[in-house]
Protein backbone atom coordinates (compact mmCIF):
# COMPACT_ATOMS: atom_id res chain seq x y z
CA UNK A 1 0.00 0.00 0.00
CA UNK A 2 1.40 3.41 -0.95
CA UNK A 3 2.26 5.97 1.70
CA UNK A 4 -0.61 8.34 0.87
CA UNK A 5 -3.20 5.57 1.13
CA UNK A 6 -1.69 4.35 4.37
CA UNK A 7 -1.82 7.83 5.88
CA UNK A 8 -5.42 8.24 4.71
CA UNK A 9 -6.40 4.93 6.32
CA UNK A 10 -4.83 5.87 9.63
CA UNK A 11 -6.31 9.40 9.64
CA UNK A 12 -9.74 8.05 8.81
CA UNK A 13 -9.54 5.96 11.97
CA UNK A 14 -8.48 9.07 13.87
CA UNK A 15 -10.96 11.61 12.51
CA UNK A 16 -14.09 9.66 11.61
CA UNK A 17 -15.24 9.34 15.19
CA UNK A 18 -15.85 13.09 15.47
CA UNK A 19 -18.75 12.69 13.05
CA UNK A 20 -22.02 10.81 13.32
CA UNK A 21 -22.29 10.40 9.53
CA UNK A 22 -19.80 8.30 7.57
CA UNK A 23 -19.93 10.53 4.46
CA UNK A 24 -19.15 13.63 6.53
CA UNK A 25 -16.22 11.79 8.07
CA UNK A 26 -14.82 11.00 4.63
CA UNK A 27 -15.31 14.60 3.52
CA UNK A 28 -13.52 15.82 6.62
CA UNK A 29 -10.65 13.46 5.90
CA UNK A 30 -10.18 14.97 2.43
CA UNK A 31 -10.14 18.55 3.71
CA UNK A 32 -7.89 17.79 6.72
CA UNK A 33 -5.34 15.62 4.92
CA UNK A 34 -2.60 18.17 5.52
CA UNK A 35 -3.77 19.35 8.91
CA UNK A 36 -2.53 17.93 12.18
CA UNK A 37 -5.02 15.92 14.22
CA UNK A 38 -4.73 17.37 17.70
CA UNK A 39 -6.89 14.94 19.60
CA UNK A 40 -5.80 11.45 20.48
CA UNK A 41 -7.95 9.15 18.37
CA UNK A 42 -7.43 5.45 17.64
CA UNK A 43 -10.02 2.63 16.99
CA UNK A 44 -9.16 0.44 19.80
CA UNK A 45 -9.72 -0.18 23.51
CA UNK A 46 -10.06 1.78 26.75
CA UNK A 47 -7.72 4.71 27.57
CA UNK A 48 -4.53 5.95 29.33
CA UNK A 49 -3.01 5.86 32.53
CA UNK A 50 -1.00 6.34 35.44
CA UNK A 51 0.83 7.74 38.25
CA UNK A 52 3.14 7.89 41.11
CA UNK A 53 2.83 10.33 43.98
CA UNK A 54 3.04 13.93 42.77
CA UNK A 55 4.46 14.85 39.36
CA UNK A 56 6.61 11.97 38.16
CA UNK A 57 8.79 13.00 35.22
CA UNK A 58 9.75 9.61 33.82
CA UNK A 59 12.70 9.41 31.43
CA UNK A 60 11.74 6.69 28.94
CA UNK A 61 15.06 6.68 27.12
CA UNK A 62 16.90 4.85 29.89
CA UNK A 63 16.86 1.95 30.01
CA UNK A 64 15.55 1.07 26.54
CA UNK A 65 12.62 -1.35 26.51
CA UNK A 66 12.91 -4.54 24.46
CA UNK A 67 11.36 -4.93 21.00
CA UNK A 68 8.77 -7.60 20.28
CA UNK A 69 9.72 -10.81 18.53
CA UNK A 70 7.68 -12.06 15.57
CA UNK A 71 5.91 -15.41 15.94
CA UNK A 72 2.69 -16.41 14.19
CA UNK A 73 1.21 -19.51 15.76
CA UNK A 74 -2.19 -20.02 14.13
CA UNK A 75 -4.25 -18.81 11.14
CA UNK A 76 -6.59 -15.86 11.50
CA UNK A 77 -10.36 -16.31 11.49
CA UNK A 78 -11.60 -15.33 8.00
CA UNK A 79 -14.65 -13.06 8.16
CA UNK A 80 -17.04 -12.61 5.23
CA UNK A 81 -20.26 -10.59 5.17
CA UNK A 82 -23.12 -13.10 4.88
CA UNK A 83 -25.55 -12.98 1.97
CA UNK A 84 -28.32 -13.00 4.58
CA UNK A 85 -28.18 -12.51 8.32
CA UNK A 86 -30.89 -12.10 10.97
CA UNK A 87 -31.34 -8.64 12.42
CA UNK A 88 -30.05 -8.39 15.97
CA UNK A 89 -33.05 -8.69 18.34
CA UNK A 90 -33.81 -5.56 20.32
CA UNK A 91 -33.41 -7.45 23.62
CA UNK A 92 -32.46 -10.86 24.91
CA UNK A 93 -29.29 -12.98 25.06
CA UNK A 94 -27.58 -13.82 21.77
CA UNK A 95 -23.94 -14.47 22.71
CA UNK A 96 -20.68 -12.69 23.40
CA UNK A 97 -19.53 -10.21 20.75
CA UNK A 98 -16.15 -10.63 19.04
CA UNK A 99 -16.19 -8.00 16.26
CA UNK A 100 -18.32 -5.25 14.72
CA UNK A 101 -17.54 -4.57 11.07
CA UNK A 102 -18.74 -3.22 7.78
CA UNK A 103 -17.17 -4.52 4.57
CA UNK A 104 -16.64 -1.04 3.10
CA UNK A 105 -16.39 2.55 4.33
CA UNK A 106 -19.90 3.51 3.15
CA UNK A 107 -23.03 1.94 1.65
CA UNK A 108 -22.34 -1.49 3.20
CA UNK A 109 -24.31 -3.22 5.98
CA UNK A 110 -22.84 -3.41 9.47
CA UNK A 111 -22.62 -6.79 11.21
CA UNK A 112 -21.98 -8.09 14.71
CA UNK A 113 -19.82 -11.21 14.74
CA UNK A 114 -20.25 -13.36 17.83
CA UNK A 115 -17.55 -15.42 19.49
CA UNK A 116 -19.18 -18.61 18.19
CA UNK A 117 -19.03 -17.39 14.57
CA UNK A 118 -22.68 -16.38 14.11
CA UNK A 119 -23.42 -12.97 12.59
CA UNK A 120 -26.26 -10.51 13.15
CA UNK A 121 -27.19 -7.47 11.05
CA UNK A 122 -26.93 -4.17 12.93
CA UNK A 123 -28.13 -2.03 10.02
CA UNK A 124 -28.07 -1.68 6.25
CA UNK A 125 -26.17 1.60 6.47
CA UNK A 126 -25.20 2.61 9.98
CA UNK A 127 -22.80 5.30 11.09
CA UNK A 128 -19.15 4.40 10.60
CA UNK A 129 -18.52 1.76 13.31
CA UNK A 130 -15.11 3.02 14.60
CA UNK A 131 -15.72 5.72 17.20
CA UNK A 132 -19.51 5.31 17.14
CA UNK A 133 -20.37 1.65 17.80
CA UNK A 134 -18.58 -0.14 20.63
CA UNK A 135 -18.15 -3.53 22.29
CA UNK A 136 -17.10 -3.83 25.91
CA UNK A 137 -13.69 -5.44 26.49
CA UNK A 138 -15.37 -8.70 27.57
CA UNK A 139 -17.74 -8.68 24.57
CA UNK A 140 -20.86 -8.59 26.77
CA UNK A 141 -22.12 -5.06 26.06
CA UNK A 142 -22.89 -3.48 22.68
CA UNK A 143 -23.26 0.30 22.41
CA UNK A 144 -24.58 2.26 19.44
CA UNK A 145 -26.22 5.63 18.65
CA UNK A 146 -30.04 5.57 18.72
CA UNK A 147 -32.15 8.59 17.69
CA UNK A 148 -29.89 11.23 19.16
CA UNK A 149 -29.13 9.21 22.28
CA UNK A 150 -26.94 6.21 22.96
CA UNK A 151 -28.02 2.66 23.80
CA UNK A 152 -25.95 0.00 25.56
CA UNK A 153 -27.46 -3.49 25.60
CA UNK A 154 -26.48 -6.74 27.26
CA UNK A 155 -25.68 -9.41 24.65
CA UNK A 156 -25.84 -12.09 27.36
CA UNK A 157 -29.05 -10.92 29.05
CA UNK A 158 -32.09 -8.68 28.80
CA UNK A 159 -30.79 -5.33 30.08
CA UNK A 160 -30.88 -2.28 27.80
CA UNK A 161 -29.59 1.09 29.06
CA UNK A 162 -30.20 4.34 27.20
CA UNK A 163 -28.53 7.73 27.49
CA UNK A 164 -30.90 10.46 26.36
CA UNK A 165 -29.66 13.59 24.54
CA UNK A 166 -29.80 16.98 26.29
CA UNK A 167 -33.18 18.73 26.43
CA UNK A 168 -32.16 21.10 23.59
CA UNK A 169 -29.71 19.10 21.49
CA UNK A 170 -27.45 20.86 19.00
CA UNK A 171 -27.92 20.21 15.32
CA UNK A 172 -25.65 17.50 13.96
CA UNK A 173 -24.82 16.20 17.43
CA UNK A 174 -24.28 12.69 18.77
CA UNK A 175 -22.84 10.55 21.56
CA UNK A 176 -19.59 8.69 21.00
CA UNK A 177 -17.97 6.01 23.20
CA UNK A 178 -14.90 7.56 24.82
CA UNK A 179 -13.32 4.92 27.04
CA UNK A 180 -14.07 1.58 28.73
CA UNK A 181 -12.79 0.31 32.02
CA UNK A 182 -10.82 -2.91 31.57
CA UNK A 183 -13.39 -4.86 33.59
CA UNK A 184 -16.25 -3.69 31.31
CA UNK A 185 -18.14 -2.22 34.28
CA UNK A 186 -17.88 1.45 33.30
CA UNK A 187 -18.14 3.40 30.05
CA UNK A 188 -17.45 7.09 29.39
CA UNK A 189 -19.32 8.67 26.48
CA UNK A 190 -18.89 12.12 24.98
CA UNK A 191 -21.70 14.27 23.56
CA UNK A 192 -20.44 16.37 20.68
CA UNK A 193 -21.40 18.37 17.61
CA UNK A 194 -18.88 18.10 14.75
CA UNK A 195 -16.09 17.36 17.19
CA UNK A 196 -16.89 20.10 19.72
CA UNK A 197 -17.45 18.06 22.87
CA UNK A 198 -19.87 19.66 25.34
CA UNK A 199 -20.64 16.90 27.86
CA UNK A 200 -19.13 13.67 29.18
CA UNK A 201 -21.30 11.08 30.91
CA UNK A 202 -20.54 7.82 32.67
CA UNK A 203 -22.53 4.60 32.57
CA UNK A 204 -22.04 1.91 35.21
CA UNK A 205 -22.79 -1.69 34.31
CA UNK A 206 -24.77 -3.81 34.86
CA UNK A 207 -26.77 -1.37 37.06
CA UNK A 208 -27.25 1.28 34.36
CA UNK A 209 -26.53 4.09 36.81
CA UNK A 210 -25.37 7.26 35.02
CA UNK A 211 -23.34 10.27 36.10
CA UNK A 212 -21.82 13.49 34.77
CA UNK A 213 -18.10 13.98 34.23
CA UNK A 214 -16.97 17.63 34.11
CA UNK A 215 -13.22 17.92 33.47
CA UNK A 216 -11.50 21.34 33.62
CA UNK A 217 -11.51 23.39 30.39
CA UNK A 218 -9.09 22.04 27.80
CA UNK A 219 -8.88 18.62 29.46
CA UNK A 220 -10.30 15.36 28.15
CA UNK A 221 -10.93 12.00 29.85
CA UNK A 222 -8.73 9.52 28.07
CA UNK A 223 -9.08 6.45 30.20
CA UNK A 224 -10.23 4.73 33.35
CA UNK A 225 -7.95 3.26 36.00
CA UNK A 226 -8.78 -0.15 37.52
CA UNK A 227 -10.19 1.82 40.49
CA UNK A 228 -12.68 3.52 38.16
CA UNK A 229 -10.99 6.93 38.45
CA UNK A 230 -10.80 8.82 35.11
CA UNK A 231 -7.49 9.92 33.66
CA UNK A 232 -7.26 13.35 32.08
CA UNK A 233 -5.19 14.79 29.26
CA UNK A 234 -4.60 18.55 29.00
CA UNK A 235 -4.52 19.35 25.29
CA UNK A 236 -2.50 22.46 25.93
CA UNK A 237 0.52 20.15 25.99
CA UNK A 238 0.31 19.42 22.26
CA UNK A 239 -0.24 23.02 21.15
CA UNK A 240 3.32 23.36 19.86
CA UNK A 241 4.61 20.25 18.05
CA UNK A 242 6.74 18.22 18.06
CA UNK A 243 5.77 16.58 21.36
CA UNK A 244 8.25 14.22 23.02
CA UNK A 245 6.47 13.65 26.33
CA UNK A 246 2.98 13.87 27.77
CA UNK A 247 1.66 14.20 31.31
CA UNK A 248 -1.59 12.57 32.44
CA UNK A 249 -3.48 13.33 35.66
CA UNK A 250 -5.87 11.51 37.97
CA UNK A 251 -9.21 13.30 37.85
CA UNK A 252 -9.81 12.89 41.60
CA UNK A 253 -6.39 13.33 43.19
CA UNK A 254 -4.46 15.33 40.58
CA UNK A 255 -1.59 12.87 40.74
CA UNK A 256 0.41 12.87 37.52
CA UNK A 257 2.83 10.86 35.42
CA UNK A 258 4.91 11.89 32.44
CA UNK A 259 5.38 9.44 29.56
CA UNK A 260 8.29 10.14 27.24
CA UNK A 261 9.16 9.01 23.74
CA UNK A 262 12.31 7.09 22.93
CA UNK A 263 13.83 7.79 19.53
CA UNK A 264 10.88 9.60 17.93
CA UNK A 265 8.02 11.94 18.82
CA UNK A 266 4.52 11.41 20.23
CA UNK A 267 2.96 14.06 17.97
CA UNK A 268 4.08 16.42 15.21
CA UNK A 269 2.62 18.36 12.29
CA UNK A 270 1.49 15.13 10.61
CA UNK A 271 0.54 12.90 13.56
CA UNK A 272 -1.86 13.40 16.43
CA UNK A 273 -1.19 12.31 19.99
CA UNK A 274 -2.59 8.87 20.84
CA UNK A 275 -2.80 7.51 24.40
CA UNK A 276 -4.79 4.43 25.46
CA UNK A 277 -5.00 2.08 28.42
CA UNK A 278 -6.02 -1.46 29.15
CA UNK A 279 -6.09 -2.30 32.85
CA UNK A 280 -2.67 -1.54 34.25
CA UNK A 281 -1.01 -0.92 30.89
CA UNK A 282 -0.68 2.39 29.00
CA UNK A 283 -0.01 2.57 25.26
CA UNK A 284 1.18 5.56 23.25
CA UNK A 285 2.28 5.83 19.62
CA UNK A 286 5.75 7.04 18.67
CA UNK A 287 6.55 8.39 15.21
CA UNK A 288 9.97 8.52 13.54
CA UNK A 289 9.60 9.45 9.88
CA UNK A 290 7.32 6.84 8.32
CA UNK A 291 7.86 4.38 11.17
CA UNK A 292 5.21 3.83 13.88
CA UNK A 293 6.13 2.21 17.19
CA UNK A 294 3.70 1.23 19.95
CA UNK A 295 5.17 2.12 23.36
CA UNK A 296 3.84 0.17 26.33
CA UNK A 297 4.11 1.51 29.91
CA UNK A 298 3.11 0.08 33.26
CA UNK A 299 1.05 2.08 35.76
CA UNK A 300 4.17 3.58 37.34
CA UNK A 301 5.20 5.15 34.03
CA UNK A 302 7.98 2.65 33.33
CA UNK A 303 8.30 1.72 29.68
CA UNK A 304 8.08 -2.07 29.41
CA UNK A 305 7.99 -2.66 25.65
CA UNK A 306 8.61 -1.10 22.25
CA UNK A 307 6.59 -2.72 19.46
CA UNK A 308 7.75 -1.41 16.05
CA UNK A 309 5.19 -1.85 13.26
CA UNK A 310 6.39 -2.95 9.82
CA UNK A 311 5.43 -0.94 6.71
CA UNK A 312 1.77 -1.32 5.80
CA UNK A 313 0.71 -2.12 9.36
CA UNK A 314 -1.29 0.35 11.44
CA UNK A 315 -2.32 0.63 15.12
CA UNK A 316 -5.82 -0.26 16.29
CA UNK A 317 -5.73 -0.43 20.10
CA UNK A 318 -5.14 -2.45 23.28
CA UNK A 319 -6.81 -5.84 23.57
CA UNK A 320 -6.48 -8.79 25.91
CA UNK A 321 -2.89 -9.99 25.73
CA UNK A 322 -1.34 -7.08 23.85
CA UNK A 323 -2.03 -4.48 21.19
CA UNK A 324 -4.12 -4.99 18.04
CA UNK A 325 -2.73 -3.90 14.68
CA UNK A 326 -4.01 -4.18 11.13
CA UNK A 327 -2.12 -5.04 7.93
CA UNK A 328 -3.61 -3.24 4.94
CA UNK A 329 -3.20 -4.82 1.48
CA UNK A 330 -1.67 -3.05 -1.52
CA UNK A 331 -4.94 -3.53 -3.40
CA UNK A 332 -7.67 -2.79 -0.86
CA UNK A 333 -10.50 -3.46 -3.30
CA UNK A 334 -9.39 -7.07 -3.91
CA UNK A 335 -7.13 -7.83 -0.98
CA UNK A 336 -7.69 -8.68 2.68
CA UNK A 337 -6.89 -6.83 5.89
CA UNK A 338 -5.26 -8.91 8.60
CA UNK A 339 -5.82 -8.11 12.28
CA UNK A 340 -3.39 -9.47 14.84
CA UNK A 341 -2.18 -8.90 18.39
CA UNK A 342 1.44 -7.91 19.02
CA UNK A 343 3.27 -8.16 22.34
CA UNK A 344 6.70 -9.07 23.68
CA UNK A 345 5.62 -12.71 23.36
CA UNK A 346 5.18 -12.35 19.60
CA UNK A 347 2.24 -12.02 17.22
CA UNK A 348 -1.15 -13.71 17.38
CA UNK A 349 -3.61 -13.63 14.45
CA UNK A 350 -7.14 -12.39 15.12
CA UNK A 351 -9.24 -11.83 12.01
CA UNK A 352 -8.90 -11.67 8.25
CA UNK A 353 -11.46 -9.19 6.84
CA UNK A 354 -12.28 -7.59 3.44
CA UNK A 355 -9.76 -5.01 2.25
CA UNK A 356 -11.96 -1.89 2.58
CA UNK A 357 -13.56 -3.00 5.89
CA UNK A 358 -13.97 -0.80 8.98
CA UNK A 359 -13.79 -2.77 12.24
CA UNK A 360 -14.34 -2.44 15.99
CA UNK A 361 -12.77 -4.94 18.39
CA UNK A 362 -13.92 -5.47 22.01
CA UNK A 363 -12.94 -2.41 24.04
CA UNK A 364 -12.87 -0.26 20.92
CA UNK A 365 -13.76 3.38 21.68
CA UNK A 366 -12.24 6.78 21.12
CA UNK A 367 -9.46 5.94 23.59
Amino acid sequence: MNRALGEAFHRLGQEARDYADADRALAALRTRRTRRTRRALVAGSAALVVIAGGLAAFQARSPAAPDATVTVVSPAHAVEPPAQAPTLPATGPVGRGALVYTACQSQCPTFLLLADGRQYLLGERTVSPPGNITLSPDGRWLGQPVKGGYEVRDLLGDAVHRLEPPAAPDADSAYSPWAWSADSRRLIVGYHASGDVRTYRTLELPSGRTGELDPPPGQEPVGLLPSGEPLLLDHGQDAEPPLERVTLKHADTGRAVTLASGTGVLADADHGLSVQTNGERVFVLEYAGDRITVLEFDVTGRQVARLPLPPGQYPVGPVDGGYAVIQVPQDQARGRQKLEVVSLAGRRPLFDVPGPAAVVLPGGARH
